[in-house]
């Protein structure tokens, strides 16, 4: 029991990381974050070159993203719903990262 409570955890911790690295590439802010209208505008423009170029991935690498990380969900669920293996989701989801970090200029 302490393994598996230890397992989840964990797994949650790194799931809301994982959503607030996201978060922060995608420019959106976190509540309670002063906003100003210049800083609005280059969020806008940030998050159009974003949707530009997940709009350019091969369309599988389009789904994945968009499933993984507009509507939050996991590689097992992802999965099942493309009828791909859980290997096939990491590597597609690896990859239009990696293509949209290229294509934005992107170091990370």
């Amino acid at each position: 029991m302490p393994a598996y409570l230890r397992s989840a955890v964990l797994n949650g911790a790194r799931s809301r990381l994982r959503r607030r690295r996201v978060a922060d590439r995608l420019g959106r802010i976190r509540p309670g974050s002063p906003t100003t209208p210049e800083d609005e505008a280059i969020l806008g423009d940030r998050r159009a070159a974003v949707l530009a170029a997940v709009r350019r991935l091969p369309r599988r690498q389009q789904e994945v993203v968009l499933l993984r990380y507009w509507l939050d969900l996991s590689e097992a669920e992802i999965a099942t719903t493309l009828q791909i293996s859980a290997g096939s989701v990491k590597t597609h989801a690896s990859r239009a990262l990696a293509a949209v970090a290229r294509t934005l200029g992107d170091d990370r």
